[in-house]
């Protein structure tokens, strides 16, 4: 058996990706790829900055709202909707959420070491980072400011 490093989610020999968190399962030989070469791990931990520290993230609203979560576990983006027993994490309704294009579950926020990722849940009207379409399923790194759009709803992300 396989237990993702992420999520402790426990899979089947030879399986590659972790289905709950999208991570690389190395297996049991450990397996994986060469580091890049060129960038020192003293070096990419300074370019990282304060990173290794994030602890919240937080969310503003073009209308000057925010709201502020744990790093802890993932974020889930969208609209709640009981009926469906659909209650994400940032319920997006009252920020004109269906209006606005928004999905129920439209996108994730995890954090996994060092580094805050986005990622889209197969929306129908899209996750964009700084106006570049995500593909689904797909995490991307996120820093300070980068703006979120989901849908036609702007949001600006804050790492503390």
């Amino acid at each position: 058996m396989i237990k993702c490093p992420f999520c402790n989610t426990v899979y089947p020999e030879n399986t590659l990706f972790c289905q709950e968190c999208g991570s690389y399962l190395a297996g049991a030989n450990d397996q994986g790829t060469d580091p890049l070469v060129g960038q020192t791990v003293a070096e990419a931990d300074r370019s990282a900055g304060k990173s290794a520290n994030l602890v919240t993230l937080a969310l503003a609203f073009g209308g000057g709202g925010q709201v502020e979560l744990p790093l802890s576990k993932e974020i889930v983006l969208g609209r709640l909707d009981a009926g469906q027993a659909i209650f994400p994490d940032i319920d997006l309704t009252n920020e004109r959420g269906m209006e606005m294009g928004v999905s129920r579950r439209h996108a994730r926020i995890v954090r996994r070491g060092n580094q805050v990722f986005i990622e889209d849940l197969g929306s129908l009207n899209g996750t964009f980072l700084n106006t570049a379409r995500l593909a689904p399923e797909l995490p991307y790194p996120v820093k300070e400011g980068d703006q979120v759009q989901l849908g036609k709803l702007i949001l600006t992300i804050h790492l503390r």
